[in-house]
């Protein structure tokens, strides 16, 4: 670290920490589950962790609307879902956007096949095994959502420490 900054500079201007495009896409792609928020009616924070699916490259979800975050999405769509690459949590991605619900058969279906999918390791499933899954999933109130993504933030914690170790002023350079 230079001289003319302090030790706890790094941890507190995060910025050169941030993980590129293809870092932030790979651990996207790669990750099946996100801590997701909604707040209640009282506007207290609530967060979950939720399995996700990429269908048309966008964040997708499901629920019924006997769940807290039904009610509480379709009042308030706003929301955030972190997601942190599964061999280290310190690489992590927080996407912040609005949920889109809606009844879609067509979504439910391509959700299913990508869940299943992911879960046999790229092997796509049977027609028979998917319309079984297909049938669990396909209650009267099944609802869809995807996440229409405003803003992304990430980080990783290696790049922080390894400049911390190196005593590297990342921000002399910018």
């Amino acid at each position: 670290m230079s001289e003319s900054r302090p030790p706890w500079f790094a941890r507190r201007e995060i910025s050169p920490f941030s993980l590129d495009d293809k870092a932030i896409n790979e651990i996207i792609e790669k990750s099946s589950h996100a801590v997701v928020s909604w707040t209640t009616k009282e506007s207290h924070p609530v967060t979950a962790i939720m399995l996700y699916v990429l269908v048309d490259g966008k964040i997708t979800v499901t629920s019924t609307t006997n769940r807290a975050k039904y009610h509480a999405w379709k009042r308030n769509p706003f929301t955030s879902f972190c997601i942190w690459d599964s061999q280290n949590i310190g690489r992590q991605v927080v996407l912040r956007g609005e949920i889109e619900i809606s009844k879609d058969r067509e979504l439910l279906y391509n959700y299913t096949l990508g869940f299943l999918t992911r879960a046999r390791n790229g092997q796509a499933p049977s027609e028979k095994r998917l319309l079984g899954e297909i049938e669990k999933f396909d209650a009267p109130d099944r609802h869809m959502m995807q996440l229409r993504v405003d803003k992304v933030l990430s980080h990783s914690l290696d790049d922080l420490l390894k400049t911390e170790k190196d005593g590297i002023d990342v921000w002399a350079q910018e």
